[in-house]
């Protein structure tokens, strides 16, 4: 195999750990060399093999640390392959051609920045990252106006983050790698050779400072970048009779929701004091912690100042929640008693019926509705139809037909051949007629006709003129 010639030689030099800070989220997707899933065969390429780079792979890859052995390297034509800094090298041996074998690496998709599956919220305090569980609000999913937007590049390249021609992208601050960060040098990076293959579809993208800075005065998001986060958001169906939306999120969903507005509120309330309290009832609650979700957050859309705790089952809806939420309600009433709390639950199971389900529920509905009222109809409007099922139920009529299919008489005792298509039933005539119309003749000498057929005929002997015997007649005459 040939290699194809590379476009450019790309090697990045600022990939170094990162150090974060508070209110801050991670990108999350990564191209990764050593995944088994980025290559075809589903298995990383051993040593020796020839690795094939898709041509068009519009994408970044860093190879790993160490030494890469390899029959050949067949480079993209768009796109760029990293070489580690330090602790690499290449080994590329020769084989048989007929030995060789081709490991071939899987071109990444683009995956959309407005998506909260692709970002991780850092904690500071205990220095750990994790992914937003389904309590979360989509809304504080995706990095706020306020917070810090970080992309790493400290072992694996972004997988191409897709910017869906938005018209600007609002943060407190954003940063790549170690070395660039701020605003304006993030914004002039995605315009460059190398941060198109990492941007996709950010042309006329802005990269911009949101208009609020502090936390405890603005929402997370504007409606416009809710709008956009909600339109990546696809809303399976809520099994729940009475499914609940919380503030920030896109979709119905099944769960328990508590909301205090701080402006009813009398005294001092630390949120961080009422996060940890609700954190240690729920371990504490009869309720297994385990088998629930919860989120704990501040609803400032629209000027409001709304707490609001949000509880969701694990995996199948089964009211765990709203029982967690029920054991909550003493601390509930004792903190805000005088201020007034909402409580919201979304019910009991249920499970709605879907696309064909529900087409085949109304086609049976209708089927059965049709026959119930014809039923109606003809027994109690119809003077024709019953009268007649009627007496076709009591003749036993239903396959009665003007002609006759049977060949032979049943009603003959003789000899049980001879049919006759106008013979009346045995039923209609009594005992003595059938007998004088059957006839009591010797069966040897009863002839068996069936629509005088000559096959059923015994044909009358033939005599002779010339051999008539006469008598001799004697006349006496007186």
């Amino acid at each position: 195999m040939k290699a194809t010639p590379v476009v450019s030689a790309i090697v990045i030099r600022f990939l170094f750990e990162i150090h974060l800070t508070h209110s801050v989220k991670v990108w999350v997707p990564h191209v990764t060399f050593l995944d088994a899933s980025n290559w075809v065969s589903a298995s990383l390429p051993a040593a020796g093999q020839t690795i094939v780079f898709p041509s068009k792979l519009n994408a970044l890859v860093t190879l790993p640390q160490g030494i890469l052995t390899v029959s050949s390297l067949i480079l993209p034509q768009q796109g760029g392959i990293l070489f580690p800094k330090h602790s690499f090298s290449l080994n590329v041996v020769s084989r048989e051609p007929s030995t060789i074998s081709v490991a071939i690496f899987k071109a990444p998709g683009r995956t959309p920045y407005y998506s909260g599956n692709n970002w991780a919220t850092y904690d500071e305090q205990q220095s750990s990252r994790s992914t937003p569980n389904a309590a979360v609000p989509h809304a504080e999913r995706v990095p706020c106006q306020y917070e810090l937007a970080v992309f790493e590049v400290a072992k694996h390249m972004l997988k191409p983050v897709d910017m869906q021609y938005h018209e600007s992208i609002e943060v407190g601050n954003v940063r790549l790698g170690e070395t660039i960060g701020g605003l304006e040098n993030f914004h002039n990076f995605m315009s460059s050779e190398l941060g198109q293959y990492l941007f996709y579809n950010a042309e006329d993208t802005l990269i911009r400072q949101g208009k609020c800075t502090n936390a405890e005065k603005c929402p997370c998001q504007e409606p416009r970048q809710l709008d956009a986060i909600c339109s990546n958001e696809p809303c399976a169906v809520p099994h729940c009779l009475s499914p609940i939306q919380p503030l920030g999120h896109c979709c119905p969903i099944c769960g328990s929701l508590f909301r205090i507005d701080m402006a009813a509120f009398q005294g001092v309330f630390n949120m961080q004091t009422f996060t940890d309290k609700v954190r240690r009832k729920i371990n504490t609650a009869e309720v297994d912690d385990s088998d629930v979700e919860y989120h704990v957050g501040i609803d400032r859309s629209t000027g409001a100042n709304v707490v609001q705790l949000i509880i969701v089952d694990k995996g199948e809806y089964g009211e765990k929640s709203t029982r967690m939420m029920d054991s909550l309600r003493p601390f509930f009433e004792k903190q805000f008693s005088a201020s007034g709390f909402q409580v919201t639950h979304a019910g009991q199971p249920h499970t709605p019926l879907e696309g064909g389900q529900l087409l085949a529920f109304v086609m049976l509905t209708f089927i059965v509705t049709s026959a119930f009222f014809t039923i109606i109809y003809v027994y109690y409007y119809d003077d024709m139809l019953l009268p007649r099922f009627r007496a076709a139920v009591r003749n036993r009529q239903f396959f009665t037909t003007p002609f006759v299919f049977a060949r032979f008489d049943p009603h003959n005792d003789v000899d049980e051949l001879s049919v006759d298509v106008n013979y009346p039933s045995g039923v209609q005539l009594p005992n003595e007629e059938r007998e004088e119309s059957t006839g009591l003749g010797d069966a040897e000498n009863h002839h068996a006709t069936s629509f005088n057929n000559p096959m059923y005929e015994k044909p009358a002997q033939k005599v002779d003129p010339t051999k008539e015997a006469f008598d001799d007649v004697e006349l006496h005459v007186k």
